[in-house]
């Protein structure tokens, strides 16, 4: 589908009064997975990688918009490796991607994913960011209220050492999970773009929250 924001008075009112804050900050956003690694998948076989792709163009446009630069590190089906072995090929894919991001120098780092559990009554969007990052904290915090007002299920921001991208971007970074495919009513959701729209505005919103705090 197209990428507008919506016909509707207030997607193409101005942008939110708070959004000047944003002019000029570097931001990038890494959709998760791609190409030979989808990721998640689905009750119903949705792709991680497509659902992440998704999301991130839409927070690019709401970025983009606010004068954010944004660096986008996919903007189509692909991953960044390019050994025969899927491990190898996955060690390529998140260094280039880490790689990329020093490079930019950006201000921010936003990793798109969505979730998957056994457990399929598990769902509720949920940001992360590492444990030695007070900034990531409150960045994480700010996003995670936000999302949570699209969700009945309220989650908290967590602190996690294991994500490689929070372990070794050198710079204010955060996780986003945007929901569970294991969870049947969730994926359906995911895969509407009216909804991608409201994760993308949530994480936006947080993030302005975040530079308003600041």
């Amino acid at each position: 589908g197209t990428l507008l924001l919506g016909k509707s008075k207030e997607n193409n009112s101005e942008m939110p009064s708070w959004s000047w804050m944003l002019g000029g900050k570097t931001i990038i956003i890494d959709a998760g997975h791609g190409g030979v690694d989808p990721g998640a998948v689905g009750i119903n076989n949705t792709l991680e990688k497509d659902i992440n792709l998704d999301i991130a163009k839409r927070l690019n446009l709401l970025l983009v918009q606010a004068g954010c630069n944004v660096v986008m590190l996919r903007e189509e089906d692909r991953d960044f490796g390019h050994s025969s072995n899927l491990l190898q090929r996955k060690r390529e894919d998140l260094a280039y991607r880490i790689q990329k991001a020093m490079d930019a120098r950006a201000d921010i780092y936003f990793s798109i994913h969505a979730n998957s559990f056994p457990d399929q009554r598990q769902y509720g969007p949920q940001v992360f960011y590492h444990p030695s990052s007070q900034e990531g904290e409150v960045l994480a915090v700010c996003i995670q209220n936000s999302l949570n007002k699209l969700s009945s299920k309220k989650r908290a921001a967590k602190a996690n050492q294991s994500y490689f991208i929070l372990k070794n971007a050198d710079m204010l970074a955060v996780t986003v999970e945007a929901g569970f495919l294991s969870n049947p009513e969730e994926e359906a959701k995911l895969t509407q773009e009216e909804y991608q729209m409201k994760v993308a505005m949530a994480i936006f919103e947080g993030l302005g929250d975040y530079f308003t705090k600041k």
